[in-house]
């Protein structure tokens, strides 16, 4: 850590479908954000602000007046930030979500019946998708042994579960993929 930063490690929280990263370096905070439905893995917003304040009025004055001197945010603390870290907390914070997007595939079952069911067909689908398959619902029925029709109307039944938009997982989805991994793992 530089001595331009504070004592505040990397942070990553939750913010509905959005992860946020915040830092402080001097005066300044800089966060990020990414959100877990966008078909990238990497921020999609960069804020940096004065960020002063607290019940410790001599850190107050300290850093304003560091603030001061900087006349604004210096360029020194945009080659500061550091965008490749950011990407990867955030590929490594999705990967329970995403079970590894163009790793492994998941475990589909051969009949659907439960939620959990609907939603590793259309995790497996969107994992698929993200490996650029030009036909990722014929390669998936294919490795079934069912034919398109069949599972059409299981991605189908899937969007009515509420666990696919038709292009991505729902939070429904991944709360019930996350919750399964999270049980798969405590049993190994």
């Amino acid at each position: 850590m530089s001595t331009e930063e504070t004592d505040a490690v990397n942070e990553w929280r939750r913010e509905g479908s959005e992860l946020v990263w915040r830092r402080y370096y001097g005066p300044w905070e800089v966060s990020a954000r990414a959100d877990t439905n966008a078909p990238f893995t990497g921020p999609i917003e960069l804020r940096i602000r004065l960020g002063i304040g607290g019940p410790d009025e001599d850190e107050i004055v300290r850093l304003m007046n560091q603030a001061l001197e900087t006349d604004g945010i210096p360029a020194s603390l945009l080659r500061q930030v550091p965008f490749s870290q950011i990407k990867a907390e955030f590929r490594a914070a999705l990967e329970p979500e995403q079970h590894q997007v163009m790793g492994e595939p998941w475990p589909v079952p051969e009949r659907c019946r439960t939620e959990l069911d609907y939603a590793l067909l259309v995790a497996e689908l969107a994992r698929l998708r993200a490996t650029d398959t030009t036909a990722p619902q014929g390669e998936l029925a294919a490795r079934l042994g069912v034919g398109k029709a069949t599972l059409s109307e299981r991605v189908k039944r899937a969007k009515e579960l509420g666990l696919w938009d038709g292009k991505r997982l729902t939070d429904k989805a991944t709360a019930i993929l996350n919750d399964w991994l999270s049980s798969d793992r405590r049993e190994q």
